[in-house]
């Protein structure tokens, strides 16, 4: 049951966040995870435009190191897109609702940027 509601959230994921780039392969990774990208997106300032949303930059490895992650410039990221990039996490705890809601915040304010 786990599996297929991580599975359902990440296919809506996909579908919200349909115009952002995906790092990474579609396929070979936990479907708990959701790295993407939005050109010239100011991270910074989406983290601050939405901080009752939690999502993380860039990859679990760089968390807090201020650093492009080495992860997402070794699967062929520039460190300009490496730094336009976020990474949701869901599982077995959290509802299509809130997820959806957690979208549409990050959606929006990423919009306002341009």
């Amino acid at each position: 049951d786990d599996a297929a509601h991580v599975e359902a959230l990440w296919h809506r994921a996909r579908e919200l966040f349909a115009d952002w780039d995906l790092n990474g392969s579609a396929e070979a990774r936990w479907h708990g995870n959701l790295n993407i990208r939005r050109k010239g997106l100011d991270v910074a300032r989406l983290m601050s435009d939405c901080r009752d949303v939690m999502f993380s930059a860039g990859s679990a490895c760089a968390s807090g190191s201020g650093r492009p992650s080495h992860v997402l410039q070794a699967i062929g990221l520039s460190a300009k897109k490496a730094k336009s990039s976020i990474r949701l996490g869901f599982g077995r705890y959290n509802s299509m609702e809130q997820l959806e809601l957690a979208a549409e915040k990050l959606i929006n304010a990423a919009s306002q940027q341009g």
